[in-house]
């Protein structure tokens, strides 16, 4: 009776944390619903350092999550497979080059470009280099400092759910597009090439797939840090810290791509309340079931 008590417990913050989530998505959702064009047309800024930033660094976002599984998956293989430890430690090595120097090179690649460059880029996607690299060193950190974390049961399974969940928010996030093919307000609100259209309205008549507005796609991709929840339990900080810094980052991206007119608020809002309803399938069913045919603490 007593461990029932303790676990109810422990899920009224979660329950509480997601309704507020929840609840908080759906109003901001609506908002833009009813306002998406106003919305848009005040807070276009053509040549903006903040838009700019998280613009880019929305593209890339993905990797935070898949970076720390692969490092857990290296770090696993190291413990339990000895006779593996140059090979994992070479591979190592490769990989953190490549992901590094890859980030670095994808950044600054348009400096290399004959184009016309404003004076922001180089702070900007020095800035970019710098916070990816700050959390790929913060991953290496975490592992060192919970040297037990990936002795968790079922941590593979576990790392599995997490990039099947980064690769289910991205084709969700694509089939939409294509389904609701809806001009950005860039070329409909601001530049007036096409009409608005809500989101609601689904049309094809500027065919599909080539107005991808609804939802965003650097949102989607920006949240995907919340599916390293799964790696957690429910009373743990980590696991309300990763949530935190999911929507923060979420915030910070869709921000950006509403003040460059790429987004409309409804699209941001549907990209979080979309993430965090796969994020809740993942956990309460798709982990659930793992935990209980393999065993584990669900909790």
């Amino acid at each position: 009776m007593k461990l029932l008590k303790d676990k109810q417990i422990l899920k009224k913050p979660y329950l509480y944390a997601f309704l507020l989530i929840g609840i908080t998505l759906f109003t901001i959702f609506m908002v833009g619903t009813f306002l998406d064009a106003q919305i848009a047309e005040n807070i276009y800024r053509e040549k903006s350092w903040f838009g700019y930033a998280f613009d880019k660094f929305g593209q890339l976002t993905f990797l935070i999550p898949v970076n720390f599984c692969v490092m857990g998956i290296f770090i696993y293989l190291t413990d339990k497979r000895k006779d593996w430890s140059v090979q994992l430690f070479i591979f190592k090595i490769i990989y953190l080059t490549l992901i590094y120097a890859g980030i670095a090179f994808y950044l600054f690649a348009p400096l290399m470009s004959n184009k016309d460059k404003h004076t922001n880029e180089v702070s900007v996607d020095i800035f970019n280099t710098f916070i990816f690299w700050i959390f790929f060193i913060a991953t290496s950190i975490f592992y060192k400092l919970n040297p037990n974390f990936t002795e968790q049961r079922n941590f593979l399974w576990k790392v599995g759910l997490v990039i099947i969940y980064v690769i289910a928010i991205f084709l969700t996030t694509e089939l939409l597009k294509n389904i609701f093919s809806r001009p950005r307000p860039i070329k409909s609100v601001i530049n007036g090439e096409v009409p608005y259209r809500e989101w609601w309205n689904i049309t094809y008549v500027y065919g599909f797939g080539k107005n991808k507005s609804f939802p965003s796609g650097h949102v989607t991709s920006s949240i995907t840090i919340l599916g390293l929840a799964l790696l957690f339990k429910k009373d743990s900080l980590y696991y309300y810290g990763v949530i935190l810094v999911a929507f923060v980052f979420a915030g910070l991206v869709g921000s950006s791509r509403m003040v460059l007119a790429k987004h409309f608020l409804s699209d941001i809002s549907f990209a979080c309340i979309m993430a965090v309803t796969w994020f809740l399938i993942f956990e309460n069913v798709f982990l659930k079931m793992l935990n209980k045919k393999l065993g584990g603490d669900y909790e």
